[in-house]
């Protein structure tokens, strides 16, 4: 049951400690948070901090793109594909065109998205134009009326930084699913055991031969998105990392930009060690995050508290 993921249990604890009423509205979507007759209200993994428009530019890939483009801000270059559909109005075969001249342009490899995904759902990586055209018409039959095509980077790490009303209160960063190897088992085997073991499912890269049996200790990765839910490794920032303070600047600028309060933003540091924004997200879910961090309940719990205290200021 929902009650019963980690960010639920942290409001619970939140509440509690801080004398908050909560009482829980529309079958429990809503959360009703009152002290000292000030009404504040969380809606799923959104609290109630940023502003309508600020949350709904966050939640849309290419509004976020072009809201960072004109600031300034270094991100990835998103072109926006409409579903004929339900936006005819708008819609060009232009736009499938510049996908393809993406592809072409960037060693056969683009990706194309929902402009309204999330957690690595409904992004795909295309390698020809047979499969831009299978995906674009596989998304607009599941109704998503706008979408992204992308460069694809080669991404060796993502940060992810919790902004909240100009600050940058965590940072913690990602490299891609991978398996090791033990000289006995199919990557298949290892991907099973991987996903058993952590509760996941991950999105395995379609061209890796899963009848492959890596050597012992050879490692190889699996997919090519950089989410926990999907088998990501997450990895504690240290003093080492040469790139975090330009990844600080960049996620700062980011939110600074979107004009939005509280927000997990996606950096990525590619193989030239270019610092891009990914995306932004409005809703601040880390469920994955208290389970595979050292002392990550304790992180996210003092994270949520700050942002609670900053919807009753």
């Amino acid at each position: 049951m929902e009650e019963q993921k980690p960010f639920y249990k942290i409001i619970n604890e939140i509440c509690e400690e801080k004398s908050i009423n909560q009482k829980l509205l529309s079958y429990g979507w809503i959360r009703e948070l009152k002290k000292e007759n000030k009404s504040h209200y969380i809606i799923r993994y959104q609290l109630d901090l940023n502003s309508a428009i600020s949350y709904k530019i966050a939640g849309d890939k290419f509004a976020t793109y072009e809201v960072l483009k004109s600031n300034n801000v270094p991100t990835i270059e998103h072109k926006m594909i409409f579903n004929p559909k339900t936006r005819s109005v708008y819609y060009e075969n232009k736009f499938i065109e510049e996908a393809k001249k993406l592809l072409s342009e960037n060693n056969n490899k683009v990706v194309i998205k929902a402009n309204d995904s999330f957690e690595g759902r409904d992004v795909y990586f295309c390698k020809s134009e047979e499969e831009i055209e299978d995906t674009i018409k596989k998304l607009f039959e599941e109704k998503n009326p706008t979408l992204s095509a992308c460069p694809y980077m080669e991404i060796d790490f993502e940060y992810r930084a919790i902004y909240l009303c100009g600050e940058l209160l965590y940072i913690y960063k990602k490299r891609k699913p991978y398996v090791i190897g033990d000289g006995k088992k199919t990557l298949q085997e290892l991907i099973d055991k991987k996903n058993n073991d952590n509760n996941i499912q991950i999105d395995v890269t379609k061209e890796l031969d899963l009848k492959y049996v890596p050597k012992d200790k050879e490692e190889v990765v699996v997919s090519l998105k950089h989410n926990l839910s999907n088998g990501a490794e997450p990895i504690v920032i240290d003093e080492k990392d040469e790139f975090i303070e330009k990844v600080k600047k960049v996620a700062l600028d980011a939110g600074n930009a979107l004009n939005i309060e509280f927000a997990s933003i996606d950096v990525a540091k590619t193989k030239n060690n270019e610092i891009f924004v990914m995306e932004v997200n409005g809703s601040v879910c880390m469920n994955k995050f208290t389970e595979i961090i050292p002392n990550g309940y304790n992180i996210a719990k003092e994270i949520y508290s700050k942002a609670i205290d900053k919807m009753f200021e």
